[in-house]
């Protein structure tokens, strides 16, 4: 659910160091709870700040970003440096899964899914 900039959705960071693919369980989990989101892409800062930086594009308050070594979810009424959730890249596609089930929710006001 790639979405047109105009439509409200989650703002995801792309960085040109990281492939679109490694994103795919992430967005199935946000997919699933049915909010769309959009890519942007920004090379400037690290995981966490490129995160809130999206959050604060989002018209609804939520960004991801990536790093080499983790995805990094944020809320913009959070302060910039202290992330929602922080998940290391893993082997197995379900905690990252979980994850874009969790920025979903946190759109949708449901308690999160652990």
């Amino acid at each position: 659910m790639n979405f047109s900039h105009d439509a409200p959705a989650i703002v995801i960071s792309l960085t040109s160091s990281i492939p679109e693919a490694v994103w795919h369980p992430i967005l199935l989990g946000i997919e699933e709870e049915g909010i769309p989101w959009q890519w942007q892409q920004d090379d400037e800062g690290d995981a966490v700040q490129r995160a809130w930086q999206a959050a604060t594009r989002s018209p609804l308050l939520v960004g991801l970003a990536c790093s080499a070594d983790e995805i990094v979810l944020h809320f913009r009424n959070l302060p910039p440096t202290s992330p929602l959730f922080r998940q290391a890249w893993a082997q197995d596609s379900d905690p990252l899964r979980r994850l874009g089930n969790n920025a979903a929710r946190l759109v949708k006001g449901l308690p999160f899914k652990l």
